[in-house]
């Protein structure tokens, strides 16, 4: 099961002429600013026409996620917006 990525990342372009991240120490990206990596990204890609490396699920997201897959490799996912623990309010009602 994938988690979130804690370490620090940079964008990377490997030989398959697409854009991925990687671990860095001294990177500028982390879980907290991962909309501006996304971005960056993005940006990078266009300019270059460079394919932008990130797992999107089959029922679709818009909101870039720092993941990290089951050997510790950082990658970017774009998962549906998930609501807070505490933002839902279940209702029950008794039956019986």
């Amino acid at each position: 099961m994938a988690k979130i990525y804690q370490g620090k990342v940079s964008v990377y372009s490997n030989s398959n002429n697409q854009l991925v991240v990687k671990p860095d120490v001294d990177g500028k990206f982390d879980h907290t600013n991962v909309v501006e990596l996304y971005k960056t990204m993005v940006t990078i890609g266009k300019k270059n026409k460079m394919e932008v490396r990130v797992f999107k699920p089959e029922q679709g997201g818009d909101t870039p996620v720092l993941m990290s897959d089951r050997w510790g490799k950082p990658y970017v996912a774009l998962l549906p917006e998930r609501k807070a623990p505490g933002a839902v309010k279940v209702t029950v009602q008794k039956l019986a």
